[in-house]
C-alpha cells in the first residue's frame, strides 16, 4: 500500500514551525511496516490545496492530511476536502455537543467561530480527538482514503497511534508482522558506522532486514527494521543481524530501542545501589537535569549544583580560587563526594580556549578511586554543551560497566 503524508500551512511551508509532525508520522508507519512514499507541504490556499489532493488520490492508496482543522479562516482542510470528494459540509452534532462540553468543562466560552470544526464532508467518517476540540476525519477522494489530522502535535500523536494506523493497516488487507530493533550509541559518527557495518544485513538468510542510520548529535540511532509473515520467521531474519550489529558497535552502544543514556545510567545506579553527586561549571545544569527525570524522587542523586561563575563556586565548596584545570576538576569531586556524603561523584567542568573551541573535563570519584579525561569539542556553544553533557553522562556509564573512560569519540578535535 502506497501512503502519502500532506502537511498544510503558511508557517510549515516558509519554515517558520520546523515540520516536526511529517518526521514522526512517517517514522510511526515504517514502524508499522507501512510506506510512506510521498511527502508534500502546502500554504494555506485553497487552489494549492486541491491540487495537491488531487494528485495525491491519484498515485497514493492512503493519505494523510495534518493541519487544517482549526477554527479560524485560515483553516480549509474540511471545505476543500469535500470538494475533493464532490460532498457538502454539514454539522456532525455529536462532535458539537462534545466541543461544548470541553469548554464547559475548562470555564471558557466557545465562540461561534469553533462551530466549524464540526463541520465535515457529508459522507466522511468521523474521528474522535480525545484531547482536543478539532476531530479528524476519513473521506474517499478517487481511489484513495484521506485522513483528516489536527496539527497540534499531542493531538495528532494519539490519534495517529489509537486511530489511524489501525485503519491503514486494516485497509491495507496485508498479514504482515513488523519489527524495529534500534541501537542508541554515543562516540561513534554515522559514517564510521555505516562503514562498519556495511553488508551485515546479508546475515538475514532471507535478506529481508533493512539497516538505517538516524543522527541528531551527539548520539546516532542504528536502525534495523524488517517485515515478515511471522514473529518465528523475523527471530529467524533478525537474530543474526541484531547480534552483530552488537558486537560491532560494542563499547558505543549506551542503550536499545526505547532506554535512554539516563535511564541506562540510573538502571546502573539502582543495581549497585550507590548515590551520587554531580557538579558542573558551564553545562547549566543539564547533566543533573536528565539524570533527576527519572531519579524522581532523588533516591540516587542526592546532591547537585550548577554554575557559570567559578568564583561562586569555590565560595560555596570552600576551595581556593584557582585557574581551570583537570587538577581542579579532581580536587571539585573529591570535595563533593565528601561534602554530601555519597558512594560517587561527577564533576564537568567546560574551559572555552577560544570562541569555538573548548576542553571539557569530566572527573568521576569515589572513596577508592577517581578518573578523569578531558575532551576537546569545536563549535558554537550549543553544540559544545551538548557534547560535554552527552560524554559526560557517558563516562558515568562506562565507569560502571568497567569500560575505557577516556576511548576517544568522532565528535572531539
Amino acid at each position: 500500500m502506497k501512503v502519502e503524508i500532506i502537511c498544510t500551512g503558511d508557517e510549515v511551508l516558509s519554515g517558520k514551525i520546523i515540520n516536526s509532525n511529517f518526521a514522526h508520522m512517517s517514522g510511526k508507519l515504517e514502524e508499522a511496516g507501512l510506506n510512506v512514499i510521498w511527502g508534500t507541504t502546502v500554504g494555506d490556499n485553497k487552489e494549492d490545496l486541491l491540487k495537491s489532493f488531487h494528485l495525491a488520490s491519484e498515485r497514493a492508496d492512503a493519505v494523510i492530511v495534518n493541519g487544517g482543522l482549526g477554527p479560524t479562516v485560515d483553516d480549509l482542510s474540511q471545505e476543500v476536502a469535500a470538494i475533493a470528494s464532490g460532498n457538502e459540509l454539514e454539522l456532525r452534532q455529536e462532535w458539537l455537543e462534545i466541543m461544548e462540553k470541553f469548554f464547559i468543562k475548562r470555564g471558557r466560552v466557545m465562540t461561534e467561530n469553533n462551530k466549524k470544526q464540526a463541520m465535515l464532508p457529508k459522507t466522511s467518517e468521523l474521528i474522535n480527538n480525545p484531547i482536543g476540540t478539532a476531530c479528524g476525519f476519513a473521506v474517499n477522494i478517487k481511489k484513495a482514503r484521506f485522513f483528516f489530522t489536527p496539527g497540534v502535535p499531542r493531538e495528532l500523536f494519539l490519534m495517529l497511534q489509537d486511530e489511524i494506523i489501525p485503519r491503514l493497516l486494516e485497509l491495507s488487507g496485508e498479514n504482515i508482522v513488523t519489527k524495529l530493533k534500534t541501537f542508541h550509541s554515543y562516540g561513534i559518527g554515522e559514517s564510521r558506522a555505516d562503514t562498519l557495518l556495511k553488508n551485515v544485513v546479508d546475515l538475514s538468510p532471507d535478506k529481508i532486514v533493512k539497516l538505517g542510520f538516524q543522527a541528531h548529535f551527539p548520539q546516532l540511532e542504528t536502525k534495523l527494521s524488517i517485515r515478515a509473515g511471522s514473529l518465528s520467521e523475523i527471530e529467524k531474519n533478525l537474530k543474526p543481524v541484531e547480534n552483530k550489529v552488537r558486537e560491532t558497535l560494542g563499547n558505543y552502544i549506551f542503550a536499545e530501542d526505547k532506554n535512554t543514556l539516563e535511564g541506562s545510567i540510573f538502571e546502573l545506579l539502582k543495581k549497585n545501589n550507590k548515590t551520587m553527586s554531580i557538579c558542573e561549571y558551564l553545562t547549566w545544569g543539564n547533566i543533573s537535569k536528565r539524570i533527576s527525570t527519572i531519579d524522581k524522587k532523588g533516591d540516587h542523586l542526592k546532591f547537585s549544583v550548577s554554575s557559570n561563575n567559578l568564583d561562586a563556586l569555590a565560595d560555596k565548596l570552600k576551595l581556593s580560587k584557582d585557574k581551570l584545570s583537570i587538577g581542579l576538576n579532581e580536587e571539585i569531586t573529591t570535595k563533593v563526594r565528601e561534602l554530601y556524603m555519597t558512594d560517587l561523584s561527577l564533576s564537568v567542568m567546560i574551559n572555552y580556549q577560544e570562541e569555538k573551541e573548548a576542553d571539557t573535563y569530566i572527573t568521576m570519584s569515589s572513596e577508592n578511586d577517581t578518573k578523569s579525561r578531558v575532551g576537546t569539542f569545536i563549535g558554537d556553544e550549543h553544540r559544545i554543551t551538548l557534547g560535554s553533557v552527552e560524554m559526560a553522562l557517558d563516562c558515568v556509564r562506562r565507569y560502571f560497566a568497567n569500560l575505557p573512560f577516556d576511548e576517544k569519540s568522532d565528535f572531539e578535535r
